[in-house]
């Protein structure tokens, strides 16, 4: 009989348990909204929105995706089937031209057909433009990415743009925005690679899980995780290796028989001096209209994008 009557108490115990577990974690999900709303809230830009991990580059743009972002203004970003935003690369025997850089080349706050490498197309069909621009990478990403898309691109431009407000800051860090990324140091007079396979980072957890983290105790084992336990420190290179990046991305590009160019999203006279030592073609893009740029992010606008695409335009031709 006592058995018996085990047997019958058990279930009635393991019920309560769980109920007393599962009470808990409501109460505890409930006092993190409300008491951690800010600092465990999902930062929600267009890296988290539209992008996924990458072991090399740190982040890259989901393929075949389609998202909605609000920045200065709401717009629509596409990505084909390669992950690049804009049209799927048609096969044909006509010039390429590589425009990389950041969130500018990418084209921020405006549509696809806005930025100033469609603006291009449209005037030369004689070419085959590529937009390469990533938001948030640095020269040393952009460098990375070219040498992997190089040989299937084959183009006969590279052309890149420089953002002078930030580019050398990223160069400097393997961690911007709240992820990993590669950097280099300078060794024997010549660029090392750090930080490939890229670490994780707790962003990069909540951008591939979404529903995973929608409750805030999941981001709060997610932030214990990756913030204390399995991630390495921010690391800030006080000599950024930016020069040394354009005269190897240079090099490079010479070498598969392409011509490298440099456009200036400002002016900036001591990188202006080190391209005409080194016999660098540049081209300032610098925008002194207020119409041409946001003031919210300092992006340019559909009109900055035209007078780029002019000046790059007669900087080509």
């Amino acid at each position: 009989m006592p058995s018996v009557a085990i047997v019958q108490i058990w279930p009635a115990r393991l019920a309560l348990v769980l109920v007393s577990i599962l009470t808990s974690l409501f109460l505890a999900e409930i006092g993190l909204r409300l008491f951690c709303r800010n600092s465990l809230a999902r930062i929600e830009n267009e890296r988290s929105l539209t992008y996924r991990y990458d072991r090399t580059l740190g982040w890259f743009p989901v393929p075949n995706s389609r998202t909605r972002i609000t920045g200065a203004r709401t717009f629509t970003a596409v990505h084909n089937s390669e992950g690049f935003r804009g049209p799927e690369r048609a096969k044909n025997h006509k010039p390429g031209i590589i425009f990389l850089g950041d969130s500018l080349v990418w084209g921020f706050d405006v549509e696809n057909s806005e930025r100033f490498t469609d603006k291009l197309q449209a005037r030369h069909p004689e070419w085959a433009i590529y937009n390469f621009g990533i938001s948030g990478y640095g020269t040393d990403q952009e460098y990375l990415l070219l040498q992997k898309y190089f040989d299937q691109y084959q183009p006969k431009v590279v052309f890149l743009v420089i953002c002078g407000d930030n580019d050398n800051e990223d160069n400097a860090w393997n961690f911007r925005g709240g992820y990993y990324k590669p950097y280099f140091t300078l060794q024997g007079g010549g660029l090392k690679l750090h930080g490939v396979p890229v670490p994780k980072s707790e962003r990069a957890f909540f951008a591939e899980h979404k529903l995973l983290c929608r409750p805030y105790l999941t981001r709060l084992v997610a932030r214990a995780y990756y913030n204390n336990m399995n991630s390495p420190r921010p690391v800030k290179n006080s000599d950024p290796p930016t020069g040394v990046l354009l005269l190897e991305m240079r090099t490079y590009v010479a070498r598969k028989g392409a011509f490298f160019a440099v456009g200036l999203q400002q002016g900036h006279p001591d990188l202006e001096k080190f391209l005409q030592k080194y016999n660098i073609p540049y081209v300032d893009l610098t925008t002194t209209n207020s119409a041409h740029r946001y003031t919210a992010g300092n992006h340019w606008t559909p009109e900055g994008h035209k007078f780029v695409a002019d000046k790059i335009d007669r900087f080509l031709r």
